[in-house]
């Protein structure tokens, strides 16, 4: 029987709308769900997934190993601030729950800035335990890009997933 898929995830896709050539970084990769998406999607595109914990990466590669042996796909076990990213290296940058984005300081944001191309996106997505809780992250992901010179371009929400997620679309 096929893993199913969280719909958090279903959606970020829906939004993203990853084109075959697009070259994308995810920060916090986790189990490696998002990026087995995204390489479903890719063809001449790459993508780089980040995660700190090497657990992670290491359960992430499991589930991505043949998009990786195929060059589609990259893991590595790092921060976003060690991670030397090369400039407008990337069209979609996109994390999902992933606190950095909407907790001070904004030093991920920088890295993120430099690494994005132009015209390209970032995409701040979060399911919290609680509707309230996305209402907060959208406050204070809004707060921390636009502090840090970018522009929030759209604030999404879904209603497919059970508690519902939300997306703060973001470009410099």
């Amino acid at each position: 029987m096929p893993e199913r898929v969280p719909d958090r995830f279903v959606w970020a896709m829906e939004v993203m709308r990853i084109a075959p050539t697009d070259r994308v970084l995810e920060v916090g990769c986790g189990h490696g769900i998002a990026a087995a998406l995204v390489c479903e999607r890719l063809d001449g595109g790459r993508l780089l997934a980040l995660d700190r914990s090497a657990t992670m990466t290491e359960t992430a590669g499991r589930r991505n190993r043949r998009s990786v042996e195929a060059g589609v796909a990259e893991l590595r076990t790092t921060t976003l601030a060690a991670a030397e990213l090369e400039a407008a290296s990337f069209d979609v940058v996109f994390a999902v729950n992933v606190s950095l984005f909407w907790t001070p300081p904004a030093d991920g944001l920088a890295v993120v800035s430099r690494a994005l191309a132009p015209g390209g996106r970032l995409y701040v997505f979060h399911q919290g335990p609680v509707p309230q809780k996305d209402e907060q992250v959208v406050e204070a992901a809004t707060a921390l890009l636009t502090g840090a010179g970018w522009t929030v371009h759209e604030t999404l929400r879904a209603d497919t997933a059970p508690v519902g997620s939300v997306c703060v679309v973001a470009g410099r």
